[in-house]
């Protein structure tokens, strides 16, 4: 099965209204049953500087992903964006997929960064969303920044029967570092033989590239802006394979503990 992705990186800000105008402005110029990944709390804003909660305006947001709602509805897209939000038990870090049937399904982020933890819910649950798309279903599986950290869980959201992994993260790092991110995203694609849409915030000084990359690890796209932009390809999951998964030795270790 054939699907259209589109990386849709920006530079965001802490201004919602502004955030949000960047990215309809992107999504009018894709196309009907696209795919669409925008970084991690696109909406919102992020920072290191956990204070930066403090600023958000929650009806703000929730207007925002409204109307990123209604656009996904109306054009025909299926749009995955982040926000930081406040419920009743605090603080989260969320990914949200917005369907153009208009249904609305969200991620919570489960391995908080350093300064997340303490500030910030982390999430229970690693799910894979079905994109329904004329030539079929897409399953798609969302991670989150520092999860990349940790291949156990792209492992399981594999096994679990992902076809592609969103990516969405915002990350500035300095050049000697970006290397190092950059060569994870090429192992979580080839380890998993799953591919990868990723998408990092636009920034003089980015962490790592937005990138597409195919189940044997090869990079087909990638792009360090700073200003917005779209990265479209075409991606085929006849390509995506357990063939390596099926070879572990599950005998010798056992989700990355050695057995004694």
């Amino acid at each position: 099965m054939k699907a259209s992705i589109v990386c849709a990186p920006f530079p965001m800000t802490f201004d919602v209204t502004e955030n949000l105008h960047q990215m309809m402005e992107l999504l009018n110029q894709c196309e009907a049953h696209d795919v669409v990944v925008f970084p991690e709390a696109s909406l919102s804003g992020y920072s290191d500087d956990i204070t930066f909660l403090a600023g958000i305006d929650q009806q703000q947001v929730q207007g925002g992903l409204q109307t990123l709602q209604a656009i996904a509805r109306d054009r025909n897209l299926h749009v995955f964006v982040g926000a930081c939000r406040e419920d009743e038990q605090g603080w989260r870090n969320q990914a949200y997929y917005l369907a153009p049937t208009g249904d609305r399904e969200v991620y919570n982020k489960a391995n908080l960064a350093t300064h997340e933890r303490g500030h910030l819910i982390p999430g229970d649950r690693l799910p894979i969303f079905d994109l329904q798309l004329p030539e079929g279903t897409l399953r798609v599986a969302v991670q989150l920044c520092r999860e990349l950290r940790f291949p156990d869980q792209w492992r399981a959201l594999s096994e679990a029967g992902a076809d592609l992994f969103v990516y969405m993260t915002h990350l500035i790092v300095d050049e000697l570092h970006r290397p190092v991110w950059r060569s994870h995203l090429i192992s979580r694609a080839a380890e998993n033989q799953r591919w990868i849409a990723a998408v990092n915030v636009a920034h003089p000084v980015p962490g790592c590239p937005s990138m597409l990359i195919d189940p044997s690890g090869r990079v087909i796209d990638e792009t360090l802006p700073e200003r917005a932009c779209r990265m479209r390809a075409e991606i085929d999951t006849n390509a995506v394979s357990n063939w390596y998964l099926s070879q572990q030795r599950t005998d010798l270790t056992r989700w990355g503990r050695a057995v004694q």
